[in-house]
This record gives structure tokens, sequence and C-alpha cells, in this order.
């Protein structure tokens, strides 16, 4: 059976999660999380009891997440894969394939890359002929019992910022979650700019729809083919 480290807080409905592992290494998992030791601080990710059914069950949960003082929208979708962690990285930071299950994104241009650092220029299509393209820094950073993958936006003088967003960044954060399994949470927050008259909800239905789409096709392409039948 699979123990979860956790600790109550926000009262007893709301639990600090910090991974699901056998109880042998249920100890070490909450010392190594509760210190931050390590190349990478991984996030503790907050789950009440109804979304941990949630993500037991195969599904994946969206969240809004508050940011105060900033003009955009934070989301994070948060689910679980089945694979192993190297799988799970290999596809995260195969930048040159993103169009094959980031959302919107029709063109890919790497730029850079070494073992941790990635600079890429993503080209989006948009609803009504809208085009958007910046470029960012993807940074890499593994632990024993996981990895995490942050970008940010970085300047690209060339563009204008009418056929560019104001601001993007987020992160992949994906830890071991017992035998096989694996806890992903893809958090983004954007703040597009001046949107058209009319399109603001558009556009934010469509964020808030596709983000979980994100966790649903990583797990498609973890997932083993099936043999066929002879």
């Amino acid at each position: 059976m699979m123990a979860f480290v956790a600790t109550a807080v926000w009262g007893a409905s709301s639990l600090l999660l910090f991974t699901g592992l056998p109880d042998r290494d249920a100890g070490r998992a909450f010392a190594a999380a509760s210190a931050q030791e390590g190349p990478v601080q991984m996030e503790a990710v907050t789950l009440t009891s109804a979304e941990q059914e949630e993500i037991q069950d195969g599904h994946v949960i969206l969240r809004a997440v508050p940011s105060p003082g900033l003009k955009g929208r934070t989301y994070e979708a948060v689910g679980i894969l089945a694979g192993n962690l190297e799988e799970a990285l290999a596809i995260v930071t195969d930048y040159r394939h993103h169009t094959e299950f980031m959302p919107r994104v029709e063109r890919v241009v790497v730029t850079d890359e070494s073992d941790a650092v990635a600079i890429v220029e993503q080209y989006l299509k948009l609803p009504l002929g809208v085009h958007k393209r910046y470029r960012l820094r993807y940074t890499l950073r593994r632990g024993a019992e996981g990895f995490r993958v942050d970008w940010v936006k970085v300047p690209w003088p060339e563009v204008p910022l009418s056929q560019s967003v104001v601001e993007t960044s987020g992160y992949w954060q994906i830890t071991r979650f017992g035998e096989g399994r694996l806890l992903a949470v893809y958090h983004v927050y954007t703040d597009p700019g001046r949107v058209p008259l009319g399109m603001k909800g558009l556009a934010l239905s469509l964020s808030k729809h596709e983000i979980p789409k994100v966790i649903e096709r990583v797990r498609e392409r973890l997932r083993p083919p099936q043999n066929s039948s002879p």
C-alpha cells in the first residue's frame, strides 16, 4: 500500500503533499523535502482530499493560482504519469517536439542547448488567425526524487510586443510517486498583454481547457505501445 508523506495545513481538508512512496522510503523523502537540500528545490504540492482522490482515479486537476500584483493569470495542472523519471525527462526536454503536446505551438526553433539550459523560440497559432512568438530559456535541475524544468521569457529584440506576449513563465515538476508512477505538475503564468475586444473571455476559456491536456498528452507519449493480437 502506498503511503502519502504529508502534514496538515489550512485545516484537516487540505494536505501538504511532498510525494507518494513506499513506507520504507517515506521518512527519507520527508526529510529531504523539509530540509530543501540538494541541487533541486522542489515545490511542495498542496492537495485537498478530494483532489487526491481525483488524481488517484486518473484525472488531471486544474487549479487557478493567485498572482497578487501581476496582470496575468497563473494555472497549474496536476496528474499522475505511468513511467520512470528518465522517460518523462526525455519527453519534457525534447523541445524540438513540443509541437506534439504543447497547446497552440506550431513551430519550435532551438537556438542554443546544453545539458542544463536551452534557448527556445516558440511560434504560436491562436484563434482568429492570430500568431505570436517569443523566446524562452529553459533550465533543468535534477534531484534523487525528481526533476524540475523552469522557463522564463527572455529578450528577442527583433520581435515587437504586438507579435509577442508581455510575459510568460512556469515550470514542470515531476517526482516519484510510488512504484512505476510519477506526480507531474505543469505550472504556467501568462500575461498576454492587450487582447482584442471581445476575445478576453475566449482566451481565458482556451487556456483553462488546454492546460490539463498537456499532462494528458505527455501521459500518452509515456504509454507503451499495445501489442497487436496475432
